[in-house]
């Protein structure tokens, strides 16, 4: 008898607790859910427009506190049209304690139907950066700082021919100057093109394949996309080279909305390449874990994957990994591979167009390692 009292018991304090716990579980997702409705409407008046504000802070030794914005605005060339994807301009603006400036408009853009792509960056730099030479096994010792201002445009604009495949051109234009190396320079005595200033202007084709169910968190399907530059003394660049890059992206659904997604980035150069258009492992998106320019060289080969799980209502994770490499010729690209990895997590930002907030931790060897904060997803 007074074990069945204790059965009873015990069986009133579960159900109490899990009434109670499943009760302020809906009053959470009810919440969420309301601010998604601020956010986006609702099903029966849906948003049209979207903006967000997310700050920029980190610290570097060569630059000190960096503060500033990222806005982003999303959007659709035809309201309320599902087969026209979703649009985005983005503005980032940093500033440093050592006085330094970054503004880097970004864009992507589809005209209605999706006939028509244009994508693109900009950017003015007044910055300050670490430099270890070139090639892919460049010792720590090497590294020293120097100071520059640049002006950079890339911009890719693309028609559909049939679906699915779109074919264009590329334009691109950089200007580095007002280069201020440390005392006793070992960059600036190097005879590495343009580490004391350099400009070109490239032109040359685009052609994209792209079946991906979705923009921002495509959960089935590809796309790959080729793109070549030329740059030429005659046509406006302080040195002759030309460029190929290819940007192959796959992605599998696992299971409910778990992804699976696989990347490789090809880029090679021939010529008289300046430093900074070289191939450079570190990004916040390419290969995670690196200082950007960590290694440089002509030739860039980087493979990633990325599995993307839901784990409750607005938060999912994600867990990386990669291998990549830079190297003076394709043959040398299997000497010193660098791997990388990582974790992160998502937080559901316009659920209706799949658009998250991204943190991820990323290493990489020798004690590398780097945080990102931003919007959408690495690839």
């Amino acid at each position: 008898m007074a074990l069945s009292f204790k059965r009873a018991l015990v069986g009133a304090f579960l159900l109490c607790y899990t009434t109670t716990f499943a009760q302020q579980k809906n009053f959470v997702m009810r919440t969420i859910n309301w601010g998604y409705k601020i956010v986006q409407g609702d099903s029966a008046k849906p948003k049209k427009k979207y903006f967000f504000i997310v700050p920029i802070i980190s610290y570097k030794p060569e630059t000190r506190w960096q503060l500033g914005i990222s806005t982003s605005h999303f959007f659709r060339a035809r309201n309320n049209d599902s087969i026209t994807r979703p649009s985005v301009v983005r503005l980032n603006i940093s500033y440093t304690q050592n006085n330094q400036l970054s503004i880097r408009p970004m864009f992507e853009v589809f005209t209605t139907n999706n006939k028509y792509s244009l994508r693109g960056l900009l950017q003015y730099s007044n910055f300050i950066e670490n430099y270890w030479g070139i090639g892919n096994n460049t010792p720590e010792l090497n590294k020293e700082k120097y100071s520059f201002n640049q002006y950079k445009a890339n911009i890719k604009a693309t028609r559909l021919i049939k679906k699915g495949v779109y074919l264009g051109l590329q334009l691109d234009y950089e200007k580095l100057y007002n280069i201020e190396h440390e005392i006793g320079s070992l960059m600036a005595v190097s005879n590495v093109t343009g580490v004391n200033g350099y400009y070109y202007f490239g032109l040359g084709p685009v052609f994209t394949l792209d079946n991906r169910n979705q923009i921002y968190f495509p959960t089935k399907g590809h796309i790959i996309d080729i793109s070549a530059s030329i740059r030429n003394k005659n046509s406006g660049s302080s040195s002759s080279f030309a460029n190929i890059t290819v940007d192959a992206r796959k992605y599998v659904r696992l299971w409910n909305e778990n992804v699976l997604a696989m990347q490789t980035f090809i880029s090679f150069n021939d010529g008289d390449v300046p430093y900074r258009a070289l191939g450079t492992l570190g990004n916040e998106s390419y290969f995670r874990g690196y200082y950007f320019g960590r290694y440089r060289d002509k030739q860039e080969v980087s493979l990633q994957a990325e599995l993307r799980k839901q784990i409750w209502g607005p938060l999912s994770m994600v867990t990386f990994g990669g291998l990549g490499n830079v190297a003076s010729s394709p043959e040398k690209l299997n000497k010193f591979i660098k791997p990388m990895y990582g974790i992160g997590l998502r937080i559901k930002a316009i659920p209706r167009e799949k658009i998250n907030f991204r943190l991820d931790y990323a290493r990489g060897n020798n004690g590398s390692q780097a945080f990102y904060v931003t919007l959408n997803e690495a690839f």
